[in-house]
C-alpha cells in the first residue's frame, strides 16, 4: 500500500529570530565603526540592504525584519551608550 507524500509547509521566521538576528548585527555594526567608520558605514549598508530586501521582497517575513531592524538599532545604540557614555 502506497501512502500520499505528505509536505508540511514552511512558515516564514518570527520576531523572536529576527530580534535576535538583529542584536547580533547591531553588535557587528557597532564593533566595525569602532574599529574603522568606513567599515562601519559598510557593514551597516550591508545590514540596511538585508532589511530592506526582507521588508519589500518577502510576504510574510514583515514581522522578523521589523524585528531585525528594531534588534539592529536597539544593539548598535546600547554599544554605543555604553562605550561613550560608560566611561
Amino acid at each position: 500500500m502506497i501512502q500520499p507524500l505528505h509536505v508540511v509547509g514552511s512558515r516564514p521566521a518570527g520576531p523572536t529570530a529576527g530580534s535576535l538576528l538583529g542584536l547580533v548585527a547591531g553588535s557587528l555594526v557597532f564593533a566595525a565603526w569602532f574599529n574603522d567608520h568606513l567599515l562601519g558605514i559598510a557593514v551597516a549598508g550591508v545590514f540596511v540592504g538585508l532589511i530592506a530586501c526582507v521588508l519589500a521582497g518577502a510576504p510574510g517575513w514583515e514581522r522578523f525584519g521589523a524585528a531585525l531592524l528594531v534588534g539592529t538599532a536597539v544593539a548598535a545604540s546600547g554599544w554605543w551608550v555604553v562605550f561613550h557614555l560608560g566611561g
